[in-house]
């Protein structure tokens, strides 16, 4: 029995003991575990730190899933997929660094933790299942076992050591780490930055830490950037020592944010940018709307920037060819004129693409600079060039653009930097206190154009997306709207970059834009990269122009006439109750702020009977009326003598230009006003018993005239002096803002309205009253009456929430149609002729304009839009035609041709 005892335990400690052996020969090379940075080869061009929340989007997934595919379906990434599908390494975090080795090859390397006490064994016990025995070589290397396999054209090497497997397509790049490794002393051969020196620098909640090594980048980047673009923008791998950045892949894009270190070099672009304080920068505001790649250069101190501009170009050996070419402009412009024009910058720049020549490879667009006096700089401008050096062009036919034509193309590039150099300097013109250089004149007839209208890129869906991205203030920044630079992108890049870009050129548009932006922050840069996938609505190709104003539209346009020229123009308030004038190419002839919001339609009056024509129109406590030239006719505004909430209505009964001017008040009354500001004699001021709920009306029916109105209970019909001439007993019940119109059902005249339950009420003209119930409609809707399907006889048109519904004379129900999510408002219609009637409509949630028949929707609707439209045809030889109308994008208003 003890000898049994005895045998047991002598067996249990016999197995104890080559558990511990095994242990410890398993981790033997674990006691002396370096972390995984202490692995990667100093000549490395990029090291990432995959972390265990990097994941890639859905979008990307989608769009780049072949190239995804194709990848893992290698020889390196199905070693390392096998890996972590057995769980022999740890997922939580690896490396994955990259360099080149000999001309063109492009070698990767992966470093991952072991997982487990037995992983060793079981890592390298796994891989020679995965291949067969001939396709295996093993081999020692300073005391190290290395395998290699090699399958067709691929090859892998792995290697385990201590608690690393490492595993790459190159024998040269597992041999480097671990020499590397080996040799204790080699971090301290040279200043070469490190990984492990920057990686403080990270966020450990980032998906991807990203190094970035410039010792190697010239090895890199040739096999990447054509040669021509790297050599003209300057040797890049000089441009900073180290860089080390975050990244994530987020639903919108991928960012990748941290800091370049580049003080101390010579011949880096960005060092120019040292000791300058970030700064926000308007430039944009003022870039034209069409641009597809923008520049902004914001400065604290101009000076500063310049010398050290200098400094840049001495150590990049640039400094000779700026010299002879700033010698070169002296001889043409005068020994002062540097130090002239360094005088006027108040350190902001900005250049925009306006397109891309890919088969001439180059930029068409503009640079605009900041000065501090618009004036001193034109007499600039005209000291310099001749006088055959200016041209003309015509905005509209009252405004004219001056402009010159420069003779060197690279002012800019030579006297501020080179970021400037790829937009010629062909043309220059000074609007208020900008100066703006242009390669075409096309380009500074857009900037013109687009000036004039207040239009600029800041406006662009596009580029407010990706704006919102950046941090306010910068230094530098750069954005592109990806689909239109995509030939740029081809034309600057080779090899695997390049080819990746031709076989996906539809899928590489998932990415909307690109931004890159720069701030300095002591000895080193702030850098921000961002490449969005979130989606742009493109602007409807029938959109004729856009004008931006100071606040959104609030109410219809109004579409006037110019009397001097008879062409049509708009009229219009915004929200902070600025109205203006704006003529039919977009330009605001004069705005003026008025106290109140305009609840009148806009009338046009000829007061002195002379063919010139003046604005009528009110808020609730004056009436307004002003000349086309903006100014206030004698006695106005004229003050209510009791406030008007519903606005006036403007009549002229034999049209003889004798105007009356119905204005319903809050103490009941109804006044009547002459053009003059005078109460008309022989009116009897009639008063109602409760609240006014609708304007004033006016119709003439077989020779008779009816002023029809409505209380909370009451309708009202008067005679033109004001006396009842129609009796409507029957109590009503309606809401605010009750809409009257006259229509006709079964051959006899009928006032026809809603009242507060949504029932549609007709008065005939002798006062008797006639109930319709729509089959579906219920109080709280938009009412409007009138022939919408052609058929000569009038429907109702209702509008509640999200739906819309047209109902026949009997309430029977003709059409429905509901959009989800929809908020819309009153069912405008417009005629295109005796048998196109359309209704159109805003929603107001979604902020889209609907026009469509009975049967379906016009084509190109919807469109975006955030106010009431008009429709009204314009002809215009070719382009004749109709056109709407509308508020738009925050606050613009756009012209939208209307295809039939």
């Amino acid at each position: 029995m003890v000898k049994r005892i005895a045998l047991i335990i002598l067996g249990v400690v016999l197995l104890g003991g080559i558990l511990v052996a095994l242990w410890w020969v398993n981790e033997r090379e674990r006691d002396t575990d370096v972390p995984k940075e202490s692995f990667i080869p100093y000549n490395s061009a990029v090291v990432v730190n995959v972390n265990a929340n990097a994941k890639v989007s859905p979008k990307l997934e989608a769009a780049l899933g072949k190239e995804i595919k194709a990848y893992r379906e290698g020889l390196l990434r199905r070693v390392v997929d096998t890996l972590i599908n057995q769980r022999l390494v740890d997922t939580a975090s690896y490396i994955l660094a990259f360099r080149v080795e000999g001309k063109q090859s492009f070698r990767s390397l992966y470093v991952l933790s072991r997982s487990g006490v037995f992983a060793r064994g079981e890592v390298v016990t796994l891989l020679s299942k995965m291949f067969s025995a001939d396709e295996i070589q093993e081999r020692k290397y300073d005391n190290r076992v290395l395998y290699s396999v090699k399958r067709g054209k691929e090859k892998v090497c792995y290697a385990v050591i201590g608690g690393m497997v490492l595993v790459a397509d190159s024998e040269l790049y597992v041999e480097d780490a671990v020499k590397q490794l080996n040799d204790k002393d080699e971090g301290k051969k040279d200043e070469t930055p490190r990984y492990k020196n920057v990686n403080r620098y990270f966020s450990a909640g980032a998906g991807l830490n990203v190094f970035l090594n410039s010792s190697a980048f010239s090895d890199l980047l040739p096999l990447l950037l054509q040669k021509d673009f790297i050599s003209k923008q300057t040797d890049v791998s000089k441009w900073f020592q180290w860089g080390a950045l975050d990244g994530d892949v987020r639903q919108d894009g991928v960012s990748f944010n941290g800091f370049m270190h580049c003080n101390g070099l010579r011949a880096s672009y960005p060092a120019v940018l040292k000791d300058q304080t970030p700064r926000t920068s308007h430039l944009d505001g003022v870039l034209p709307a069409d641009v597809r790649s923008v520049s902004l250069l914001s400065l604290s101190d101009v000076k500063i920037y310049l010398d050290a501009l200098e400094t840049y170009r001495y150590g990049a050996g640039k400094a000779e060819r700026v010299r002879k070419r700033k010698q070169e402009f002296a001889r043409l412009f005068g020994e002062k004129n540097e130090a002239e024009w360094q005088n006027l910058l108040k350190g902001e720049w900005g250049k925009g693409v306006l397109a891309y020549d890919a088969s001439r490879k180059k930029d068409d667009g503009v640079i605009v600079v900041h000065v501090k006096a618009g004036s001193l700089a034109k007499e600039l401008l005209d000291k310099m060039l001749k006088p055959d050096a200016r041209r003309t062009f015509p905005l509209d036919k009252d405004k004219t653009i001056a402009y010159y034509k420069m003779p060197v193309p690279d002012f800019a590039g030579v006297l501020w930097g080179y970021m400037f150099d790829d937009i010629a300097t062909n043309y220059v013109m000074v609007e208020d206190n900008y100066v703006v250089f242009a390669s075409s004149e096309q380009g500074i007839q857009a900037f013109a154009k687009d000036y004039m209208r207040r239009l600029s890129v800041r406006d662009q869906e596009w580029y407010k997306k990706l704006r919102d991205k950046l941090s306010a203030k910068f230094n530098w920044m750069y954005l592109s709207e990806m689909p239109s630079m995509l030939p740029y992108y081809e034309n600057i890049t080779r090899g695997i970059l390049h080819d990746l870009l031709e076989r996906n050129k539809a899928n590489v548009e998932v990415f909307s834009s690109f931004a890159l932006q720069w701030g300095c922050e002591g000895s080193m840069l702030y850098h921000t990269l961002f490449l969005s996938t979130e989606e742009v609505e493109q602007k409807p190709a029938q959109v004729m122009w856009q004008t931006k104003l100071d606040g959104k539209l609030t109410m219809k346009p109004a579409i006037v006439t110019n009397h001097n020229t008879k062409e049509r123009e708009l009229f219009v308030q915004d929200e902070s109750n600025t109205i203006y004038l704006i003529n039919d190419v977009g330009r605001i002839l004069w705005k003026l702020p008025i106290e109140g919001k305009i609840n009148s339609e806009v009338y046009q009056v000829d007061m002195f009977k002379n063919g010139k024509l003046q604005y009528l129109f009110s808020t609730p406590t004056h009436l307004y009326l002003i000349d086309r030239n903006g100014n206030y006719l004698p006695r106005y505004p004229l003050a209510f003598k009791s406030p008007c909430e519903q606005g006036i209505t403007l009549c002229d009964y034999e049209n003889n230009k004798n105007y009356r001017i119905f204005a319903p008040a809050a103490d009941h009354n109804l006044y009547l006003y002459e053009l003059s500001g005078n109460f008309v004699k022989g009116w009897s001021t009639p008063k109602s018993d409760n609240d006014i709920v609708s304007k004033i009306y006016y119709f003439r029916v077989d020779g008779k005239d009816y002023i029809v109105y409505a209380d909370r209970y009451r309708l009202y019909i008067l005679d033109r002096r004001g006396k009842e001439r129609v009796k409507v007993s029957t109590l009503l019940n309606l809401a605010g803002n009750t809409m009257l119109y006259l229509t006709r059902q079964n051959g006899t005249p009928r006032i026809a309205f809603t009242d507060a339950n949504g029932e549609i009420l007709l008065v005939d003209l002798r006062g008797n009253l006639q109930r319709v119930k729509g089959e579906k409609m219920i109080g709280g809707g938009w009412l409007n009456v009138g022939d919408v399907n052609s058929d000569g006889r009038d429907e109702f048109v209702y509008t509640l929430e999200n739906t819309l519904q047209v109902y026949d004379g009997q309430g029977k129900l003709l059409s429905e149609r509901q959009w989800d999510h929809a908020g819309l408002g009153y069912p405008y219609t417009y005629r295109f002729s005796a048998r196109d009637t359309r209704i159109g409509m805003l929603d107001e949630k979604g902020e889209h304009l609907f026009l469509l028949g009975l049967q379906e929707v016009s084509k190109g609707f919807p469109i975006r839009g955030n106010s009431p439209f008009s429709i009204a045809f314009f002809d215009q030889g070719n382009t004749s035609g109709f056109y709407l109308f509308a508020g738009s994008d925050g606050n613009h208003i756009i012209k939208y041709r209307v295809q039939q």
